[in-house]
């Protein structure tokens, strides 16, 4: 029943935060369109110590799946640091590229996680900030739709998803450099609200979060 209810919560805190802080923060005004499209999977992994292979499994899976544009797998026992988890996901996208499906590589990856960042002044560390989800994750995001979302306008600030250049192959074409047109557009973003009401609605989040896990028998 604790595994039930843990994971049940990890979805309603991960899905807090996609609601409030992605769609309410306008980050990805396509992310809601999804969300209410049925188009976004959520799955949670509850091993304290995750295995490569369920990782690339479920990206497989999420692949096969055309109903599926977004996938979230969310880690609420892991315990690990912001680079540990980064180093994990990109040998689960190494995994997953070897063994992807009879169809290639579907999905692009990029790693979520609850831990600050040392400052919040670098472009990177200031797309960190507002990727500081309640629990390590890996969002999934389909290839195809990526390109769509290019297609649609060429500086990417309007339609591109914050991760999108985390995400994106190396080397994947675009009109400009999307490591770029992300971190501007979330600077801009940032600016105008401010760091520390970004990070309150973030820290109000991980609150519950705690909470939330310490009523469950769970370490937080």
């Amino acid at each position: 029943m604790n595994d039930e209810a843990l994971e049940r919560e990890a979805k309603r805190l991960f899905r807090r935060y996609t609601v409030e802080i992605v769609e309410g923060l306008n980050m990805c005004p396509w992310a809601e369109t999804a969300r209410r499209r049925s188009q976004v999977s959520e799955s949670v992994d509850l091993a304290r110590v995750p295995e490569l292979a369920v990782g690339a499994a479920w990206a497989r899976r999420l692949g096969e799946d055309p109903s599926v544009e977004i996938g979230f797998l969310v880690y609420p026992r892991l315990k690990t640091t912001r680079k540990a988890f980064g180093a994990h996901v990109q040998v689960v996208r190494e995994t997953y590229a070897k063994n992807p499906g009879p169809a290639g590589v579907l999905m692009a990856m990029v790693a979520f996680h609850p831990e600050p960042e040392s400052d919040n002044h670098s472009p990177l560390d200031l797309i960190n900030l507002i990727r500081r989800c309640p629990d390590p994750a890996i969002q999934a995001i389909r290839l195809s739709t990526l390109e769509e979302l290019r297609m649609r306008d060429g500086t990417g600030k309007r339609f591109m998803p914050m991760s999108v250049a985390m995400a994106l192959p190396f080397g994947a074409p675009a009109k400009r450099p999307l490591h770029e047109v992300v971190s501007v557009a979330n600077e801009e973003t940032i600016a105008r609200l401010g760091v520390e009401r970004v990070g309150a609605l973030i820290g109000d989040i991980h609150r519950d979060r705690d909470e939330t896990y310490r009523a469950l028998g769970e370490e937080p």
